[in-house]
C-alpha cells in the first residue's frame, strides 16, 4: 500500500486540477467589431430614390409678363415653367432618377424608382443622395434651385446601402429641429457613410443630367460587382 501512494496522490492531483480546469472557462479574447461589407448579388433589386434638392417658394406675380398669356394665331411657349423653382427642380430630379433606374437595366441589374412616399425595403440595394453647396465659411447647406439662389454649381453625394444592414444617414442636419427642413439647411456630411461626389450646374441641360446619371450608375455597377 506503501508503495502505491506516490500513484495515488498524483492522480488525486490530476483529478482536482480536471474539476479545477472545468469549473473555471478559460477567457476569450475580446471580439473586435469589424465594419459591415457591403455584400450584393446580380438578383438583388436596386431601388433608386429621388435625390433631395430644395427649390425656392417664390410666388410668380400674375400681373408679370411670365403669367401673361398674349393673344396672337398661334399661342407663344410659356417661360412659367422654365422659370419656376418647384418645376426646374421636378424635371431635374425626374430626369437623374429615370436615367440611373434606366442605366442600371440596361447594365442587366433589376432597378426601380422610389417615390418621396414610398416605403424602403427591407431587402436590396438602395441609392440615394442630396445637393448641397457650400457657403463663405465653407459650410455645407442643402442646394436651393430657383430665383437668386446663389451659386450656378451645387455638389452630390451618392452613397449605396445595404437595405438588410442599413448605414447610418448620409448627413445630419446641424440646426435645430425648426430650421433643419427648411430649404437651403446646413448639415454635415456622416463621416462613416461612404459616398461619392458629383458635381452638376442647376440649370443643367437634360442632355448634362443625363451624362451625370450614367456616370453615378457607372460607379454603383462598379461598387456592386466588388
Amino acid at each position: 500500500m506503501k508503495a502505491n501512494r506516490p500513484f495515488l496522490a498524483h492522480l488525486l492531483f490530476l483529478l482536482c486540477l480536471a474539476v479545477v480546469s472545468h469549473a473555471v472557462p478559460a477567457q476569450e479574447p475580446a471580439t473586435v467589431q469589424k465594419p459591415h461589407v457591403l455584400s450584393f448579388t446580380k438578383d438583388m433589386t436596386i431601388y433608386v430614390s429621388d435625390f433631395e434638392l430644395d427649390a425656392e417658394d417664390v410666388q410668380v406675380d400674375q400681373g408679370s409678363a411670365v403669367a401673361q398669356r398674349r393673344p396672337g394665331v398661334l399661342e407663344r411657349p410659356q417661360k412659367k415653367e422654365q422659370q419656376n423653382p418647384e418645376a426646374q427642380k421636378k424635371k431635374l430630379v425626374d430626369t437623374l432618377s429615370q436615367s440611373i433606374v434606366s442605366d442600371l437595366q440596361k447594365a442587366g441589374y433589376k432597378a426601380q424608382r422610389l417615390g418621396p412616399g414610398d416605403a424602403k425595403p427591407a431587402v436590396g440595394a438602395w441609392v440615394h443622395g442630396v445637393f448641397t453647396q457650400a457657403d463663405e465659411g465653407n459650410r455645407l447647406h442643402r442646394a436651393v434651385i430657383g430665383f437668386g439662389s446663389g451659386q450656378a454649381t451645387m455638389q452630390l453625394f451618392v452613397t449605396l446601402t445595404d437595405l438588410a444592414n442599413p448605414q447610418k444617414p448620409l448627413y445630419e442636419a446641424s440646426e435645430n429641429g425648426k430650421s433643419k427642413d427648411k430649404p437651403g439647411a446646413a448639415i454635415s456630411m456622416n463621416p462613416y457613410v461612404a459616398a461619392a461626389k458629383f458635381v452638376m450646374e442647376k440649370n443643367a441641360s437634360e442632355k448634362v443630367i443625363k451624362s451625370t446619371a450614367a456616370t453615378i450608375s457607372k460607379d454603383v455597377v462598379f461598387h456592386l460587382s466588388q
